[in-house]
């Protein structure tokens, strides 16, 4: 069963058809109409997900929940994402502002027009809160873009990292880092006062902006090769990992003009297809690269000027007036430093946090990128049209109908002065960490049908070393393993058995353990029982797996066994604790890290200079191979 609706475009009837599923396919006359159709059908789904976001971003979601939502309200004011995504939409090519436009005007008509396919209350939620949904304009899309990768990046991290280190003191952190902070000029935060700055910064990024955080943010995403395939054609295959939402972060659509004819997943209230999505010719899909592209500088203020390396400086400071529902308003004061704005702490204390983004610190062109991905005609075209995309930075997977795949990591690395903040919150005001450029695209990490057949990523480490510099941590690396073999352990495979892989509930690291537990015993105990369920296991992971949740308890009583007597009780119940995302990622880092070459996993090949240390997997010794430190059995 389909769902028919035509709308009159501005050179012909535009008609969107919903199928049994209830995507939507949009085709028009031009590709104007096309991109009006999509807003139009994309607002009729999402249309209160999409206020929610751009109401996020440009911090002004207290006018409707009221002043449980005014510090959100304050963080949103002070990192600036409307004005950002309003310099972002001056600088837009006429034929990309031209999608935007349009896809705004359909929005817009669908406000107007009421009701969805559903027939219900439109938006129900915009209803049953008593307010009328806003015109959409198109800048309005770009903040919703930026709203949704803003924690993306390490910003989390480094606080995290930084309340670890003032809770335990150097010395241990030394133990847990994925490897030491490389001349950070920010050893140990160095009074009470920072110790109170960092930790409430990492409480309000919890506390609001936590409903977009992800746990352990990534993907799957692989393809196979003409040559490698039983029928002789390529295929890509995608895995999401996104928070569960509801409704969820993408939106399904197919845009078809006598332009371009893409289908693909999208965000709701952005035209184009980003992340996921094929034109007929070529098809393409991402991972999160994990990149390093968010610095915290800590500034000294003295009222209103800051200190640099040279003197101090005039701050610019501008005032925001926040309704409330419910309430009055409140007028807030929000600070630019050089290296951006002051989004954690109060300059009138004498000391403040400032944020360095990709996506914010000057007009971002990178979605122009969007365009010509639409008719792109191979794999190689579609990477070599990621020039010039910014944030957030994405591994991209592609094939195309002549059977070649390609790999391409896109988006824009800053180029650092020193190493000190790849870790913690650094000083502002001597100079030693700056921004001195971006990594040039042609240096960007591209492979084009490789001799072994396939491309693949996992959120997994991209180089060898840091040339160029992405990242000083990644995801876990048992992922990538678990589809390197499989992809490498067949000479051939067919479209069945690349779907299968995407159902795979093997786990890489339980069926390791597995094998080390086999030949082991512990007398007659409990342990010993708990170790003859995992003996001889496969590691399946499946639902309803009694030996999967043991597998579980086993990791969380390791990790606790290995970092308690190194945190300390109060800093391990903290970071344990659950209650932020990036501390249960540091525990789950910690340990892959530390069991990776115990697992059987291949040591790394030394650098060019001899330092294994400079790849990411594994960065130090396992624990136990630390002189003085034996686990207990």
């Amino acid at each position: 069963m389909s769902e028919r609706r035509s709308l009159a475009g501005e050179a012909g009837a535009i008609q969107i058809v919903r199928d049994a599923y209830g995507i939507a396919h949009v085709r028009a006359e031009t590709a104007a109409d096309a991109w009006l159709g999509m807003g139009y059908a994309c607002a009729q789904d999402r249309m209160f997900q999409m206020d929610y976001d751009r109401r996020r971003a440009s911090g002004r979601w207290a006018e409707i929940a009221g002043p449980a939502a005014l510090d959100g309200d304050i963080l949103a004011r002070r990192l600036g994402l409307a004005a950002a995504a309003k310099r972002d939409l001056e600088v837009m090519s006429a034929p990309l502002r031209e999608a935007f436009e349009s896809y705004a005007s359909g929005v817009n008509r669908a406000i107007v027009d009421g009701p969805g396919p559903f027939e219900a209350p439109w938006p129900f939620e915009a209803g049953a809160l008593g307010y009328r949904i806003e015109p959409w304009q198109p800048w309005h899309s770009v903040a919703a873009f930026k709203i949704r990768h803003v924690m993306m990046g390490h910003w989390q991290h480094k606080l995290a990292q930084a309340v670890l280190l003032a809770r335990i003191g150097p010395e241990a952190f030394g133990r847990l880092e994925t490897r030491p902070p490389i001349g950070s000029p920010l050893a140990v935060p160095p009074d009470g006062r920072l110790v109170r700055l960092v930790t409430e910064a990492l409480d309000e990024v919890n506390r609001h902006l936590g409903f977009l955080a992800e746990a352990e943010p990534g993907s799957n995403a692989w393809a196979v090769s003409a040559k490698r395939t039983s029928h002789g054609a390529a295929v890509l295959c995608n895995d999401s990992h996104r928070a569960l939402d509801t409704p969820n972060v993408y939106w399904q659509c197919q845009v078809s003009c006598p332009d371009f004819d893409v289908i693909g997943a999208t965000f709701p209230g952005l035209p184009g297809f980003p992340h996921f999505g094929h034109n007929g010719k070529v098809a393409w899909a991402i991972t999160h690269a994990s990149a390093d592209t968010q610095d915290l500088y800590l500034e000294r203020f003295e009222g209103a000027s800051y200190l640099t390396e040279d003197a101090w400086q005039q701050a610019a400071v501008r005032t925001e007036r926040i309704d409330i529902r419910g309430d009055d308003h409140r007028d807030i004061e929000v600070y630019q430093t050089r290296h951006g704005p002051v989004v954690h702490g109060d300059p009138a204390t004498g000391v403040a946090i400032a944020l360095r983004w990709t996506a914010a610190c000057r007009p971002d062109r990178g979605l122009e990128c969007l365009l010509p991905m639409l008719t792109a005609r191979n794999a190689a075209e579609l990477v070599s049209a990621q020039e010039g995309w910014v944030d957030p930075v994405n591994n991209m997977i592609a094939a195309d109908t002549a059977g070649h795949i390609a790999y391409q990591c896109r988006g824009e690395l800053p180029i650092r002065s020193s190493a000190g903040h790849r870790t913690l919150p650094v000083p502002g005001w001597d100079g030693q960490c700056e921004w001195v450029g971006t990594v040039p695209f042609g240096e960007m990490p591209r492979i084009i049908d490789p001799g072994a057949g396939f491309v693949m990523s996992a959120n997994n480490v991209i180089v060898d070393g840091d040339q160029p510099y992405i990242s000083y941590t990644f995801a876990q690396p048992f992922r990538a393993e678990r589809i390197r073999s499989r992809l490498a352990g067949s000479t051939v495979h067919t479209a069945e058995s690349l779907a299968a892989m995407q159902a795979d509930t093997v786990s890489w690291p339980a069926a390791a353990w597995s094998r080390l537990l086999t030949d082991l015993s512990f007398g007659e105990s409990s342990a010993e029982a708990a170790r003859l369920l995992l003996a001889n296991w496969d590691g399946d992971l499946t639902a309803g797996s009694a030996r999967a949740l043991l597998f579980g308890c086993f990791r969380r009583a390791l990790a606790e066994e290995l970092y308690r007597p190194v945190l300390g009780d109060a800093a391990w119940e903290w970071i344990s604790s659950g209650n932020v995302a990036a501390t249960s990622s540091l525990i789950s880092r910690w340990l892959a890290n530390d069991t990776w070459e115990l697992l059987g996993g291949p040591a790394p090949a030394p650098t060019s200079d001899g330092d294994t240390r400079k790849r990411s997997w594994p960065p130090c010794p396992p624990r136990w191979k630390v002189p003085g430190r034996r686990p207990s059995t």
